[in-house]
């Protein structure tokens, strides 16, 4: 069956290893993947805020599923096709709860990240390359009260970082409380969500409303927040550099990022067909 979408994940999959580039090679097979006809996505775990600079390298990007599915953006209508939101009672709870402990958070809100003054760590993301961390933290909204920020409106993603191990089963029990949901792009992560947001069921919502089916999508993912939309595809790539989950999901594995297994995948099963 043919391929009428891609979907990719950024960091560790499309991005190289300074999760800031892409590479000629994978500019050149998705454009040419583009001009074929396939729809091209970002399914990432960023807020929108953070995927200007990649769609400044591949312009032709149709839809973006960011704040790991939370959300769904239509690129060429300039408008959401699809979200599902944490409320705005449940949001002011983890954040009057995160408030009281030594945690790291971000609020997505409406494409953005929001983080307290008072809950800026950036020992939380060791590990990151010194380019990528800056330019990130040039981007973050600072303020010094993130419920004011909120004013009663719905979180798209509710992110912690780094929480200690005597905290990780009362949160475990709030997620589970509240019927959400958490993912993990980065080691130490626990990205909370509405139940129903994931990568996997934004690419059902998207094709839904382009009238495909999941048989024709091809994803790719490195780390467990990818696994839904690598289950459903009929044609999924986990990273040699990912999750060994991420690979046990996926129906095939590719090259590394590092060595353009995203372009590899796509020269082989889109454009040499």
């Amino acid at each position: 069956m043919a391929i009428k979408l891609i979907a990719t994940d950024l960091d560790g999959t499309l991005m190289a290893p300074d999760h800031m580039t892409v590479t000629e090679r994978t500019k050149k097979a998705l454009f040419e993947a583009h001009e074929k006809g396939t729809k091209i996505v970002i399914a990432t775990g960023r807020a929108l805020d953070f995927i200007g600079d990649v769609t400044a390298q591949i312009p032709f990007v149709d839809y973006i599923i960011y704040c790991n599915g939370a959300a769904v953006y239509d690129r060429n209508a300039c408008a959401h096709i699809y979200q599902s939101t944490v409320s705005p009672e449940v949001t002011r709870e983890f954040v009057e709860y995160i408030n009281r402990r030594p945690i790291h958070y971000h609020i997505y809100k409406d494409g953005h990240s929001h983080i307290q003054r008072s809950a800026l760590n950036y020992a939380a993301f060791t590990g990151l390359p010194q380019a990528f961390l800056e330019d990130y933290m040039s981007k973050v909204k600072l303020c010094d009260d993130i419920n004011e920020v909120l004013a009663g409106e719905c979180a798209q993603v509710i992110d912690l970082f780094s929480v200690p191990e005597e905290y990780q089963g009362e949160i475990k029990g709030m997620i589970a409380a509240h019927n959400l949901v958490s993912a993990t792009a980065v080691p130490g992560e626990v990205a909370i969500t509405a139940h129903g947001a994931d990568k996997g069921s934004a690419i059902r919502a998207l094709c839904s409303e382009l009238s495909l089916t999941t048989d024709e999508v091809m994803t790719f993912g490195d780390a467990s927040n990818d696994c839904p939309m690598l289950e459903i595809a009929g044609y999924s790539f986990a990273m040699e550099n990912g999750a060994e989950v991420c690979k046990k999901t996926a129906k095939f594995v590719a090259p590394s990022n590092a060595e353009d297994g995203v372009a590899q995948m796509v020269e082989k099963y889109v454009l040499d067909k």
